[in-house]
């Protein structure tokens, strides 16, 4: 492929002209490419990783520059902005990582001119995203000589290729760094696991083009594992592998909960049907369901009992059956509850009558009551006469005496 016939093409699909041709085809030029050509060896031609280094510093200065136009204003004491400290930060790592550059690049349709050795083009490197990263920072490395070291310039490129604009104006939240939301979910009580540890497994590259790897422990055990150009960037992406073991594993789990709490439907239903002398549950596979998709398959069971019928869904067709079991044994629960309640109406009017029965007994034993009271007011009131006429003998008898 002749990289010179192609560089209108990449030049209209960048939406810059460069005044320099020959730094265009330097940002393409790969390590490999100059180590297999003599025109390379002879420095007529040079590699993209000196405009890499200064693109990657001068990207971040773009980025900056229009987060600052959009989310800041002057006024008399200074700046005021709409973002703290650690929101730009974030955003700014959302708009410069390896997979937002890397789909630019192939969304531009650009990466097919990348100059390679033949190792690289066997193995297919231009389909890697951090190859894809480097295109990205090596053209902006290249705008920014071939403008004169102009800001503006790149700044116009790099909003025009990163949406940068559509992006702020799509009232996103801020970006939460994956370090930060790793610290929180350990910190979360539903979890409590240790303090996230991160620390280096190795550094390779000269020294002005270092690759780090890093790894990120919690307790003993290694979560993720990243690598990147500083620490910084490779920590973030072994946070956000930790993150998603975790969450994984997390995920597991309470299928595993669902799955042995659910799995008793089966059997119970069985236990049912033999209980009630009816024909056992049926089962049948619908396939996969319309939300399946290659990357998360959801699969459909249809359970039928007794006149009902329900469909169960899950990533495993076991646990979908179980799915299934559990939603028929809950309508047929409800079938039995409303029997229940049709019925205790019934058994509540009877004890009622129980009740007006044994109210004239009640009536009559008040009635009887008082009379026994009567009775012993008469009796109290005979006492108290006769007291009276022994008293009135006594006096008598006193008087004849004296």
């Amino acid at each position: 492929m002749n990289f010179d016939n192609n560089v209108k093409a990449i030049e209209k699909k960048i939406g810059y002209t460069f005044k320099d041709k020959g730094l265009l085809r330097q940002a393409f030029t790969r390590t490999s490419y100059c180590n297999e050509h003599k025109d390379c060896r002879d420095e007529k031609f040079q590699s993209n990783e000196v405009l890499e280094f200064f693109g990657d510093s001068i990207l971040s200065a773009a980025i900056v520059t229009l987060l600052m136009k959009d989310k800041a204003e002057r006024y008399e004491h200074g700046i005021r902005t709409t973002l703290d400290e650690g929101d730009f930060s974030n955003v700014k790592s959302k708009l410069s990582d390896k997979k937002n550059l890397s789909e630019a690049m192939y969304g531009l349709g650009i990466a097919r001119h990348l100059l390679m050795g033949e190792g690289d083009e066997k193995l297919g490197i231009d389909k890697e995203p951090s190859v894809m990263e480097d295109l990205f920072e090596s053209i902006i490395g290249a705008i920014y000589i071939d403008s004169n070291y102009n800001i503006t310039e790149v700044v116009r490129v790099v909003a025009r290729l990163l949406d940068v604009q559509e992006y702020l104006n799509s009232n996103t939240p801020p970006i939460q760094s994956f370090k930060n939301a790793l610290q929180e979910w350990c910190a979360d009580k539903k979890h409590r696991r240790e303090t996230p540890v991160y620390k280096t497994l190795s550094e390779t590259g000269p020294d002005h083009k270092k690759i780090y790897e890093r790894a990120v422990l919690i307790g003993d055990r290694i979560y993720g594992v990243g690598i990147g150009k500083n620490q910084k960037i490779a920590d973030t992406a072994a946070a956000e592998e930790a993150l998603k073991a975790l969450i994984a594993e997390e995920n597991a789990r309470i299928s595993a909960e669902i799955a042995e709490t659910t799995a008793a439907a089966v059997q119970k239903l069985r236990e049912l049907a033999a209980k009630e002398k009816k024909a056992s549950p049926e089962f049948r596979d619908l396939g996969e369901s319309a939300r399946s998709t290659p990357v998360s398959r959801e699969y459909e069971i249809e359970c039928r009992f007794m006149g009902y019928s329900a469909v169960g869904r899950a990533s495993d067709k076991r646990n979908a059956k179980a799915d299934a079991a559990a939603q028929v044994l809950n309508l047929v629960g409800g079938e039995a509850s409303e029997k229940a309640k049709k019925n205790a109406p019934k058994k509540t009017k009877a004890a009622q009558g129980i009740s007006r029965k044994a109210a004239p007994v009640s009536k009559k034993a008040s009635k009887n009551a008082p009379k026994k009271v009567l009775v012993s007011k008469k009796n109290d009131a005979q006492k108290s006469e006769s007291q009276k006429t022994a008293d009135t003998k006594k006096k008598k008898a006193f008087k004849i005496k004296k």
